[in-house]
């Protein structure tokens, strides 16, 4: 499988959202991989294939003697400069961190940071009476929390304790340390259901700032909620981004359009099905159904 991928040119991008130790919590909405088990992932992937800079994977013609991987983050939490860039520099393998640059506003944690804090402090069932909801588990109000504009606002009147950003001095850091970083927007919302009058002005918010911070032009941009159609591909590719990247968990290729690119978010598997994992999914077709991707059911089969 990873020999017909490689003569298809296919490639695979992956997602990570946290890396931590030792795994996720109870109600946690997006999951943590433990330290050790992303190293393992890394050594896996550079012993089948080539862990290669996002840009040189996407723009490389040459053919390739392995399949062409690329790591990439998204969110601005802070175990990306405690956990994942310690073991990236150990194995000299470079990422890509698509970054929203909240604290650079004194905006405070996203909406599903909050939802986990409830949900750890006051338990499920108080957290879904309070937030007027119907589920009955984490994934399934921060489903209903995605669309509903009214539970998020409700949960960010609520008390909480601090939640960890990423500051202004983990963005410089991760820049510094060769790292690459792209856009996440500023706000973080289902770009799917923000009107044409909005749209350019949610891709760009917050983007020069972001530039300014890490000293560098930023022109790639991860899709929020991994959601992304073609309207969305048109308004990304005017407001002056090189590519956009949605999730779906599909390869990238030749013939992909370059602003509906598929991510694959691989969670805590283990290495075997890690690499079986990898080897299927390089070897999907290549487009994803519109819109495909949320934080509910990112990593499965099913997702695209």
């Amino acid at each position: 499988m990873l020999s017909a991928a490689r003569v298809r040119r296919r490639s695979l991008v992956l997602l990570y959202h946290r890396v931590a130790a030792p795994e996720s919590p109870p109600g946690s909405i997006v999951p943590s991989v433990p330290g050790g088990l992303f190293r393992r992932q890394l050594q896996v992937l550079g012993e089948i294939g080539e862990l290669l800079p996002l840009s040189a994977l996407l723009r490389s013609s040459e053919p390739r003697r392995k399949v062409g991987f690329a790591i990439t983050f998204d969110d601005d939490h802070p175990s990306h400069v405690e956990q994942a860039l310690p073991v990236l520099r150990e194995l000299g393998v470079p990422a890509t961190f698509f970054l929203s640059g909240r604290a650079l506003h004194g905006l405070g944690p996203y909406w599903w940071e909050l939802l986990e804090w409830q949900i750890a402090t006051e338990g499920l069932e108080r957290t879904r009476r309070r937030l007027h909801l119907r589920g009955s588990t984490p994934a399934e109000l921060a489903a209903e929390c995605e669309i509903d504009a009214a539970s998020r606002r409700l949960l960010e009147m609520l008390p909480s304790a601090s939640i960890p950003q990423l500051d202004p001095a983990g963005l410089s850091m991760l820049a510094h340390a060769g790292m690459s970083i792209g856009f996440h927007t500023l706000r973080h919302p289902v770009l799917t259901m923000v009107p044409d009058q909005a749209l350019h002005r949610e891709l760009l918010d917050g983007r020069d700032e972001l530039e300014r911070a890490v000293r560098r032009e930023v022109r790639l941009l991860a899709y929020p909620h991994g959601k992304a159609d073609p309207r969305i591909a048109r308004a990304a590719r005017t407001a002056g981004y090189h590519g956009g990247f949605r999730t779906g968990g599909r390869p990238v290729s030749d013939s992909a359009d370059p602003f509906l690119l598929g991510r694959w978010e691989p969670g805590a598997l283990e290495t075997d099905d890690f690499a079986a994992q990898a080897a299927l999914r390089l070897n999907l077709p290549v487009g994803a159904p519109e819109g495909s991707g949320s934080r509910a059911s990112s990593g499965r089969m099913d997702e695209g």
